[in-house]
């Protein structure tokens, strides 16, 4: 069978929600990687002592999931693939683990999808046609990296490489079931702001009991540089703020609510390719949040920048 009908048909069919994997598709190529499941078990096993070079696990929880490699620790949810740093095995929650092996031609594959951030993302709703689902698609302009399709909180995940643009008209998308499509641009990611690693090991802690007061400040001086290089100085210039809340306050509940209003704003002023603007907005958004988790978990702000996050 081709390995399309294989993704669309049999992947994403009511029974697929059991295969519990991530899987690289080169449909030019008609070649398929997937990892080898080689035990699950509900034990409260400490994951790290369970990976090496040819093997990582999956740890699953009602609303989300983590991923472990040797170099990286990743959680999965519906909005977001963020970064985290390593923890004992007695600060972890889950349900169940699955041990995975691979070889190096996935594993390659794998860590250059860890690295990147989608540079579009959309939930279909389901009766949304096929044609313009493919529009939206090639609008991203994406030539160069990988389009997603998953069912998180489910661990089940299609990554297709694009490596032309005509890969888009190859796939027979439903978007039954699908919770996002996303697109991670090889080129596009180049020119995002750097991200801090924070991952961490026993070599190199991460102190986990500093927290940023001044994150919403942050937030608002990366959008609001990249308004200004891409889009016009003069428009975050002339930008009515609340600066007494946004550069003078500790980071809370209401000075952040102040800094999405302000990028709101800013993002309703923007006239030539705003969605392709938004998009590189959001993606800087995602970076910031993949950062600065845990500051803001201990803030209690991070339901608020999700819901931010799926309203722009």
């Amino acid at each position: 069978m081709p390995i399309i009908e294989k993704i669309f048909h049999q992947n994403l069919s009511t029974t697929s929600y059991q295969r519990q994997m991530i899987t690289f598709y080169d449909i030019n190529r008609d070649i398929e990687f997937k990892p080898k499941t080689e035990f699950k078990t509900r034990l409260k096993l400490d994951p790290f002592k369970l990976i090496s070079e040819n093997t990582f696990v999956i740890a699953l929880n009602e609303n989300y999931f983590d991923l472990f490699t040797s170099s990286d620790t990743c959680r999965f949810t519906p909005e977001f693939k963020l970064k985290l740093e390593k923890k004992g095995v007695n600060d972890l929650n889950f349900n169940e683990l699955i041990v995975f092996s691979a070889d190096r031609e996935y594993f390659d594959l794998l860590r250059e999808y860890l690295a990147l951030e989608p540079c579009f993302k959309i939930k279909p709703p389901n009766d949304l046609p096929r044609e313009e689902l493919l529009k939206l698609l090639k609008n991203s302009t994406c030539r160069n990296g990988f389009l997603e399709i998953n069912a998180i909180p489910n661990p089940e995940i299609d990554i297709i490489k694009i490596e032309t643009g005509e890969e888009f008209e190859k796939i027979d998308l439903y978007t039954e079931k699908i919770n996002r499509i996303l697109i991670y641009d090889l080129d596009k990611n180049s020119c995002l702001l750097p991200r801090k690693p924070i991952y961490s090991d026993a070599k190199n802690p991460v102190n986990t009991q500093a927290t940023n007061l001044n994150l919403h400040s942050e937030l608002f001086e990366i959008i609001s540089d990249y308004i200004e290089k891409n889009v016009s100085a003069k428009l975050i210039w002339d930008l009515s703020l609340d600066r007494d809340k946004i550069f003078r306050q500790e980071t809370n509940p209401d000075t952040l609510n102040a800094t999405f209003q302000a990028i709101k704003k800013a993002i309703n002023l923007i006239k030539t390719d705003k969605p392709k603007h938004i998009e590189n907005i959001k993606a800087l958004i995602s970076a910031f949040y993949t950062e600065h988790y845990h500051e803001l978990e201990k803030l209690k702000l991070i339901t608020q920048l999700e819901k931010f996050y799926t309203e722009i």
